[in-house]
């Protein structure tokens, strides 16, 4: 039923929260992860080996899209959904429940929200719902260098409250 395809370049400890964090979808969920290997050093490579064996080396070209189309293009499921390395979901329990009781059949998009804190306490931060999820078309492509965004996003939309971490800005 759902794509989760992730960017991988960071810091080990930020990758593995961000892997652990999805684990509760892809168990419950029929679900395939690919990960875009854009310039891993060895030991986070070792460990995004360890979660997923679909895994893209893409030579890093200073262009989100193209790394994000990448992983786009060996999508087989129903709906797709992109996040960071450095994101985690603190619980994705309506996302869960979206797919388990059969509810995404009446979507074609969702979005959640990504917390950015602005400091290391997380007690300075801003929400942004993001556009992360669809349901594949032919013509599904992700589009700009930085600040990537997927087209077509369709109607109807569902908007979750589940969350990801961000310390990215920080």
């Amino acid at each position: 039923i759902l794509t989760i395809s992730i960017l991988v370049s960071g810091k080990y400890n930020n990758v593995k929260k961000c892997l652990d964090s999805i684990q509760p979808i892809l168990n419950q969920v029929p679900s395939e992860l690919i990960l875009t290997d854009t310039g891993c050093d060895t030991e986070v490579r070792n460990l995004i080996e360890r979660y997923s064996d679909n895994i893209i080396d893409f030579n890093w070209i200073q262009d989100f899209s193209a790394a994000r189309n990448a992983g786009l293009m060996r999508a087989k499921c129903l709906w797709f959904m992109y996040l960071d390395d450095d994101e985690w979901f603190e619980k994705p329990e309506q996302m869960l429940e979206f797919f388990k009781s059969g509810e995404y059949k009446k979507y074609k998009s969702a979005r959640y929200v990504v917390r950015n804190y602005h400091n290391m306490q997380g007690t300075i931060y801003d929400d942004a719902v993001v556009a992360r999820m669809v349901r594949l078309e032919p013509k599904t492509k992700f589009y700009g260098k930085i600040h990537e965004y997927i087209e077509p996003y369709q109607l109807p939309l569902k908007d979750f409250t589940d969350y990801v971490h961000h310390y990215g800005y920080v």
